[in-house]
C-alpha cells in the first residue's frame, strides 16, 4: 500500500522542477485514505500536491476563496491531472469550532451552493428534481453495496431492507432545485486556518444535487437541534417537515456510502468490523440524533 501511494512521485517531482523550480523537495504523506497526495517542503515553502483531482472544480473554488489557491496545475506524463496548493497551517475543526463559527460556515455553504461559477464546473444533471437526484445517488449506492455484500452476510439482509425503504422515501420527494453540492462534507474535508479563514477540501464527489445532502450531514454531525434553524436561515433553506425528511433520507444514504471503500482510493474495507461502522446509519435511519453527541470533541 505504501508503494502504491508513492506511485507517481517521480512524475510529481519532475512537474515541480518544471513549474515551480523545486529540485530537492522533501516528500511526506498526509494521514488520509483518499487519492494520491503529498506534502512537499521545498524552496523554504510548504506545498500540498494532489494527483488525479478534477482541476476545474479546484480552480473555481479557489477563485472565490473557498479553498486554498492553486499555484500550479496540469498533467503528469502518465496523463493524470495534478494540482499544487500552498500548505496551509490550520486544523480540522472540532464540534466547538463549528458552533463558534456557525455564521462563517453557513455563509460559505450558501456561497458554494449558489455560485454560478461552481455550478458550471459540476457535471450536468438531466433533471432538476430532488427525486431524480436521490434515485441517481441510490442507484450508485446499490451498485457499490453489491461489491461488498457477500463479505458481510451478517448485515446483508438489514442493509438490503434498508435500501428498499430508502427507495420508497426518495420516491416521495416532490420538490426541485439542485445546487453545487460538495457531497462529502465530513470533518476531514474542512480546514480552519490559523489566520481565521475557513476552507473546504476534496471536490471529487461534487455535483449538482439536493442541498439536503450537505445540510443533513453538517447539521446531524456537528450542530445540535437548537442551532439548526439559525444555520438554515443563513443558508436560505426552510426548516420544515419536507426538508427535514429529505435531509434524513439523504443522510441515511450518505452514512451507508461512506462505510464502503471508494474506487481508485486507498480506502480499506474490513468485513470483520463492518457492523460497527453502521452505527451512524442505524441511528439516522431510526430518526435519532448523532450517537457521539454534540460536545464530545
Amino acid at each position: 500500500m505504501t508503494h502504491d501511494r508513492h506511485k507517481h512521485q517521480q512524475e510529481v517531482l519532475g512537474f515541480l522542477q518544471k513549474h515551480l523550480s523545486i529540485h530537492d523537495g522533501i516528500f511526506s504523506l498526509p494521514r488520509s485514505s483518499g487519492m494520491e497526495t503529498y506534502f512537499i517542503q521545498g524552496n523554504d515553502r510548504g506545498y500540498f500536491v494532489k494527483v488525479g483531482a478534477p482541476i476545474e472544480r479546484y480552480l473555481a473554488m479557489a477563485e472565490i476563496g473557498l479553498t486554498p489557491p492553486v499555484l500550479a496545475f496540469g498533467h503528469l506524463e502518465s496523463g493524470l491531472s495534478i494540482i499544487i496548493q500552498p500548505f496551509i497551517i490550520g486544523r480540522k475543526p472540532s464540534q466547538r469550532d463549528y458552533r463558534d463559527q456557525l455564521e462563517k460556515v453557513a455563509t460559505l455553504i450558501h456561497k458554494m451552493h449558489n455560485h454560478p461559477q461552481i455550478k458550471r464546473v459540476c457535471p450536468p444533471a438531466t433533471s432538476n428534481l430532488h427525486k431524480d437526484a436521490g434515485l441517481r445517488a441510490l442507484n450508485h449506492l446499490r451498485q457499490k453495496w453489491e461489491r461488498y455484500k457477500s463479505q458481510v452476510p451478517n448485515v446483508a439482509e438489514f442493509v438490503d431492507r434498508s435500501l428498499e425503504d430508502l427507495a420508497q422515501q426518495v420516491n416521495l420527494f416532490s420538490t426541485e432545485g439542485l445546487v453545487a453540492s460538495h457531497n462529502d462534507i465530513c470533518n476531514a474535508n474542512w480546514l480552519f486556518a490559523s489566520d481565521g479563514k475557513i476552507y473546504l477540501l476534496d471536490f471529487e464527489s461534487m455535483s449538482l444535487d439536493d442541498p439536503a445532502l450537505d445540510m443533513g450531514a453538517l447539521l446531524w454531525w456537528y450542530y445540535p437541534p437548537e442551532l439548526r434553524q439559525q444555520f438554515l436561515d443563513i443558508t436560505g433553506y426552510r426548516y420544515d417537515h419536507e426538508f427535514k425528511f429529505r435531509m434524513q433520507t439523504r443522510m441515511s444514504m450518505h452514512c451507508l456510502n461512506i462505510t464502503l471503500a471508494r474506487e481508485q482510493s486507498f480506502d480499506s474495507f474490513n468485513p470483520n468490523h463492518y457492523s460497527e461502522t453502521l452505527d451512524d446509519f442505524r441511528a439516522i435511519l431510526d430518526g435519532k440524533e448523532n450517537p457521539q453527541g454534540y460536545g464530545s470533541w
